[in-house]
């Protein structure tokens, strides 16, 4: 089963971290420590940066399965309705709702 991240989700989480270890350097306790880690996580953003988003249009996407496939008993509309409901759902469940 594949799984998705969100970028900006993952990018978000990461310059938290930052922000967190940063905070900690000012208290000049294990100062190399803290640097190594804000210098991991700069490389991880880095990293991240070249990863390309694809954006898919999903209704193109529904046509186009339907167009090649027999659809195997089911109408054009239920297979839209159906691709539509769980694409839906992802995004809801990428927010937390």
């Amino acid at each position: 089963m594949k799984q998705y991240i969100d970028k900006d989700a993952l990018v978000a989480e990461i310059e938290k971290r930052k922000k967190t270890n940063k905070e900690c350097m000012l208290g000049l306790r294990n100062l190399d420590y803290y640097q190594g880690k804000v210098d991991a996580l700069n490389d991880t953003l880095s990293l991240i940066s070249t990863l390309k988003v694809k954006e898919v249009d999903l209704k193109k996407e529904i046509n186009n399965w339907i167009k090649d496939n027999t659809c195997r008993g089911y109408c054009s509309a239920s297979i839209s309705e159906t691709a539509e409901y769980f694409f839906e759902l992802g995004l809801k469940a990428q927010k937390g709702e």
